[in-house]
């Protein structure tokens, strides 16, 4: 089913029950973990040839997160479970498509946490009279250099998401 959707409306919420993808035709659709409220992060902006909801259909979880359209006219071709064989069947480059932007994802998802795991091996190395400091120095680096792991991180594992928003949110 094809739905077009204008500036600021929802399309799905964190948390709904996923028994659809999209496939964004036209526009382009804004990524959110904790839309509205105090906490909202925009994770990434999704254009026309990308998938959208893919993770909650494949896996059968519940959306990771919020959609929203970013501009009027945004234009989705809806495929529920029914229609996944069929969509993919009538066209397999698109599938080739999904797979490219979910080991692209998974790619950047592993350079950051290795990145990540580079600083906190340092943070093992500063002296203890010397910690307080340079680790708020370190921390704020880590944060500008690695925000994507916060923002993005419920891409590879929903789990990793808890600790990085408590440590960036609540601690620094």
């Amino acid at each position: 089913m094809r739905s077009t959707f204008n500036k600021g409306d929802v399309i799905f919420r964190q948390g709904d029950a996923a028994n659809s993808m999209f496939d964004i035709l036209s526009g382009s659709v804004g990524v959110y973990m904790g839309y509205g409220t105090e906490h909202e992060t925009q994770v990434t902006i999704l254009n026309a040839g990308d998938f959208l909801g893919e993770m909650g259909l494949i896996e059968c979880y519940p959306r990771s997160a919020t959609a929203v359209a970013m501009e009027d006219g945004t234009a989705l071709q809806e495929i529920g479970e029914k229609e996944f064989s069929e969509y993919f069947n009538s066209r397999p480059m698109r599938l080739l498509t999904i797979m490219q932007q979910l080991s692209q994802r998974l790619r950047d998802r592993t350079d950051d946490y290795e990145g990540a795991c580079r600083v906190l091996e340092g943070l093992k190395r500063i002296q203890p009279d010397n910690r307080s400091k340079t680790l708020m120095e370190m921390a704020r680096e880590l944060l500008d250099r690695y925000e994507s792991v916060m923002n993005t991180a419920y891409e590879v594992d929903d789990t990793m998401y808890i600790p990085y928003a408590y440590i960036y949110q609540e601690h620094i």
